[in-house]
């Protein structure tokens, strides 16, 4: 086996518990330099994508870069497996674009969200 990370401690392509988000940047950054020069890389990347790693770099890919697309792959559009659009969900919890929510009392004491106007 020719993988650069072969010596490499593991450490450095996994999370460890209670890593926070700037370590987990600095540290996948470390991994991803060691992949870019490895001469197994596309095989790495391939076997990363094919089985479905949820866990560590492989192949120069973070889960994150794994969980949104394969990076040779062209960008996919607002598209299901079937060729259907996605629907657009706007959370409960934050306005529509374009609206700014102003809380108001209904007629019946309730609390209610309403589109601010202007005054």
């Amino acid at each position: 086996m020719h993988a650069r990370c072969r010596d490499t401690g593991a450490e450095l392509f996994f999370a460890r518990d209670g890593e926070g988000r700037g370590a987990r940047i600095r540290r996948e950054r470390q991994a991803k330099a060691v992949c870019t020069t490895c001469p197994v890389q596309r095989e790495c990347h391939t076997h990363a994508i094919t089985v479905g790693e949820p866990y560590g770099v492989w192949g120069g890919t973070s889960e994150a870069d794994r969980r949104w697309r394969d990076p040779d792959s062209p960008p996919r559009d607002a598209t299901t497996r079937n060729g259907r659009k996605r629907p657009l969900r706007i959370s409960s919890k934050h306005s529509a674009p374009g609206h700014n929510p102003v809380r108001r009392t209904s007629p019946n004491g309730a609390q209610v969200w309403a589109k601010a106007t202007m005054s």
